[in-house]
């Protein structure tokens, strides 16, 4: 028997990288796990390890004695181990779901490791999930409040370049073996059939434009947010498979999920903020035709600050006029 495909959803968080998943999670050949975490948090650190202590052993001006793993096992060997871990986590996924020929496994830091992820397992498709970085920033300062307060950002600026950041990253997967697609969170919105097209194209499965239609009416944005549960197509296994709890997901998960609802509230100053932290990956992106968004309050500060200069050299310029006058008054 075939082993399943491994694809992976990435983008920063607070994209719609669970929408996403949920939707596709909806096919019979797709299975696909709560977020796993397995890329980042476990065969990162121990790619790093062995790197380092090979980069070590190879150092020779010191004198470093010769162990470590890499004088037990060598490059393919190591490898092979981390691709045996992932493999394992496949096969568990896929049982869950015996239709399955593909384990979707979306976690949005995978996204900072798409190199690890490609020594370990070369094969893998990406799917990445690209959303108005203004409504990703507004979003993690809202999830700072509630159940992100671990990974987001609170302040505006920081928000901007955790998204900049992850987006670019996540770029890195561009001609990736396995296949790689950009699937817009406003296409969702727009043109949800479309959009799921070509990312079940990414998982190598066929899907009808009603079987898209049925799903999206299934997975509503809204529909999975009054709710407040984990979506039913996202498997849940493993040591805490009897736990209800894994199928609720926290306050404040969801928000409105609209497009465009950064504007709701931003001035100038936060509009400003934003555009000088990742301004130009938004105009890369399509978001903006230039920077001009800013508004006129650019202009504005622009001028305020000439005209603060302007009157703080004026105020120099009277102050050692006076400061003469009382010199010659005292002659």
């Amino acid at each position: 028997m075939t082993a399943p495909r491994l694809v992976l959803i990435v983008g920063s968080p607070r994209s719609g990288t669970t929408w996403l998943q949920s939707l596709l999670g909806a096919h019979p050949a797709v299975a696909t796990p709560q977020e796993t975490d397995l890329f980042r948090l476990y065969l990162q650190p121990l790619a790093d390890a062995w790197d380092k202590q090979v980069a070590d052993l190879r150092d020779t001006t010191g004198h470093r004695r010769r162990k470590g793993l890499p004088t037990v096992l060598d490059r393919d060997q190591f490898d092979a181990l981390g691709r045996q871990f992932v493999a394992t986590m496949i096969d568990s996924v896929a049982r869950q779901k015996t239709t399955a020929t593909v384990v979707l496994e979306k976690s949005p830091a995978n996204g900072l490791c798409t190199d690890v992820i490609q020594r370990f397992w070369p094969e893998a498709g990406f799917i990445h999930v690209v959303r108005d970085g203004r409504d990703v920033a507004a979003s993690l300062m809202a999830a700072s409040q509630s159940f992100g307060r671990d990974f987001a950002p609170p302040d505006l600026t920081r928000a901007a370049r955790m998204w900049k950041q992850r987006v670019i990253r996540a770029r890195e997967a561009v001609d990736a073996p396995g296949g790689y697609a950009e699937i817009r969170y406003e296409a969702l919105h727009t043109d949800g059939v479309a959009a799921l097209q070509r990312a079940h194209a990414v998982c190598g499965v066929e899907v009808s434009e009603d079987d898209c239609t049925r799903a999206l009416e299934r997975f509503s944005f809204d529909g999975m947010a009054s709710s407040g549960a984990v979506a039913d197509s996202i498997i849940t296994g493993g040591e805490f498979s009897s736990d209800d709890r894994t199928r609720v997901e926290p306050e404040g998960f969801f928000r409105k999920g609209v497009v465009g609802g950064w504007r709701d509230g931003w001035q100038f100053e936060q509009r400003n903020a934003f555009d000088a932290a990742a301004g130009d990956l938004l105009v890369e992106l399509g978001y903006e035709p230039d920077r001009s968004w800013v508004g006129s309050g650019r202009a504005r500060a622009h001028r305020t600050r000439r005209l603060v200069h302007s009157g703080a050299h004026k105020l120099r310029n009277l102050a050692a006029r006076l400061e003469a006058m009382s010199a010659d008054s005292l002659r």
